[in-house]
């Protein structure tokens, strides 16, 4: 048996020609161990047209270093008794025949021991759907409207009284006031069939318009358009009340279906696996990029290995409840996937979406950027204790090659598209800014998508997973109209049952700037981390400060409540 230092130490600073065999050795093994997905041949398989991700059919058939503890168990096993007790429990109680209100629904989660979403009160008003489109779970789903598309039929004389008096859209998107979720790529997406009628669920091809009112801060929605070119599909507030009602209901519902696959599965869990794999098998564990990124990936392969047997498979409990098949909306986001989505603060900027004098109250973008650059500044910190220089970056050959397997086998291993990412690393500071784009994604940006599912979906009328009858046209929307559009007791009932399992919080999380596994045995690096567990209580403290101004807290970035990895 041969023991080497625990001190970080890049590979061209090692003397020892024994260690020098070392770190070779643990890496050839490492390759052995963590295998990538091999190619699939054909669209039948899991991993066409995806990111690249382990090689392993179960959680069984994963290495050691990701079994799970006792209380992670309990949370997944847990997941799908969740969703059998309370869909069967619905079932049971005959809930489908005593639907006849709105407030019904609150019915489907009661017996959870679930409250009411904080803004039941205010679920229908305008002001609360453009809060929870503006700081809701998916916070990057809409940007500032430069240019009406083609497809869009919204005029002036729709949006009447919906602007300051006098103005026009063209005024009003000028001055950087009106803002576009646009929602029609999903017609490329396959929709899941209802299994109570067989017929695909409806999914609106919609995009809505939203302005960012001047006098009062809020965001409002002005429009919504559920078909592209088709003047009869546009709703507005000016329209009767269910018109207007049901426009938001498919709006909000198309919003749901490809917030859980695109920006929630891919933009997080995804991509951490591929950065997790990657750094496994390019690092021996005295390296110090082994040593910051292993706590933020470890546990995401088994939770997505999990995801690929149960969530989303054809016929999954799942796809019954979400109107986008998942492997469809992943392979066709994956299309367009590129790094600049994981950039949050070049995100914003090229969305239109960094001014808070435009865009006031956009407190995901606030806190998102607080976050950023304390786990910036906390990344240079660490690295630069071992890269003295651009050149000891430039001559590590195990960053390099990580980084080259990153692009290619990662993200460009089937169509050759790296998706942004560099093959080679020339500078600290563009390590730092690769680093904290992996450390910000597997941590806060999880964290911002992923436990408010529970408080936005839990009353379905809110956001539905799914919707069942063809969009309207005016002046057909009732009452009767939209119950029967949303859907059934059974659906419904597996929505919320996996939205409750994603939002829990595991008994022994590990959250962010805490390190129970002591990887750096360096003081200086306990130095760093206690400045970064102190900046985090600062950046903690303003949000505090910030929601005591609030009717609605927005927590979704509290460093208390961000865990350090994706284990769910």
């Amino acid at each position: 048996m041969k023991l080497v230092q625990g001190k970080a130490k890049l590979p061209h600073q090692e003397t020892s020609p024994m260690v020098q065999d070392l770190r070779r050795s643990e890496i050839i093994s490492n390759r052995e161990r963590f295998q990538w997905y091999p190619a699939p041949m054909s669209e039948d398989d899991f991993g066409w047209g995806l990111n690249r991700f382990m090689n392993a059919k179960n959680f069984l058939e994963l290495p050691k270093i990701f079994l799970r503890t006792f209380d992670h168990m309990k949370s997944i096993g847990g997941s799908g008794l969740d969703v059998a007790y309370n869909t069967g429990t619905n079932i049971l109680r005959d809930l489908f025949k005593s639907i006849k209100t709105l407030d019904d629904y609150k019915q489907l989660y009661k017996h959870l021991g679930h409250k009411d979403p904080i803004f039941i009160d205010d679920w229908m008003k305008d002001e609360e759907m453009g809060r929870q489109v503006l700081t809701g779970i998916s916070p990057l789903a809409f940007e500032r409207c430069n240019v009406i598309p083609d497809y869009c039929d919204v005029t002036d004389h729709d949006v009447r009284g919906l602007l300051p008096q006098d103005s026009s859209l063209e005024t009003e998107i000028k001055a950087g006031r009106v803002y576009i979720a646009d929602y029609t790529f999903v017609k490329d997406i396959e929709r899941n069939k209802n299994p109570k009628t067989g017929d695909p669920f409806v999914c609106a091809d919609c995009l809505g318009l939203f302005y960012a009112s001047k006098e009062d801060g809020l965001f409002r929605p002005i429009a919504i358009q559920l078909i592209p070119n088709d003047r009869a599909s546009v709703f507005t507030p000016n329209d009767s009340h269910y018109d207007w009602l049901l426009a938001k209901m498919y709006f909000r519902a198309t919003t749901s279906s490809i917030h859980e696959w695109h920006y929630h599965f891919l933009s997080t869990h995804g991509v951490s696996e591929t950065f997790c794999i990657s750094t496994l098998r390019s690092f021996p564990r005295c390296h110090p990029l082994y040593k910051l990124l292993r706590p933020h990936l470890i546990t995401v392969p088994t939770i997505n290995t999990d995801a690929r047997t149960v969530i989303m498979p054809q016929g999954s409990l799942a796809n019954r409840s979400n109107s986008l098949n998942s492997l469809s909306a992943l392979r066709h986001c994956y299309k367009s996937f590129n790094i600049l989505q994981l950039d949050i603060p070049a995100l914003l900027k090229s969305k239109g979406t960094d001014d808070p004098n435009l865009l006031p109250n956009y407190h995901y973008r606030d806190d998102a950027i607080l976050l950023w650059q304390v786990m910036e500044k906390y990344v240079e910190n660490i690295l630069k204790i071992c890269y003295n220089s651009d050149d000891d970056v430039v001559n590590d050959n195990e960053l390099q090659d990580w980084v080259f397997e990153l692009a290619h086998e990662g993200f460009g291993w089937q169509d050759k598209n790296t998706r942004g990412f560099p093959d080679q690393i020339s500078s600290i500071s563009q390590l730092v800014h690769l680093c904290t784009i992996i450390i910000f994604t597997s941590s806060a940006q999880h964290a911002s998508v992923n436990f408010g599912q529970m408080e936005s979906y839990q009353f379905v009328p809110n956001s539905p997973g799914c919707m069942t009858l063809p969009v309207h046209k005016k002046g057909e929307a009732t009452l009767d109209r939209i119950i029967a559009t949303l859907p059934d007791v059974a659906t419904s009932s597996i929505f919320i049952s996996f939205s409750y399992s994603l939002s829990h919080f595991n008994d022994d999380e590990v959250y962010l700037g805490e390190f129970p596994e002591r990887l750096f045995t360096e003081d200086s690096v306990a130095k760093i981390q206690q400045e970064f567990r102190d900046k985090l209580a600062t950046v903690e403290k303003q949000i505090v400060e910030r929601n005591n101004g609030l009717k609605y807290s927005y927590t979704y970035l509290m460093p208390n409540k961000i865990p350090n990895s994706i284990a769910i």
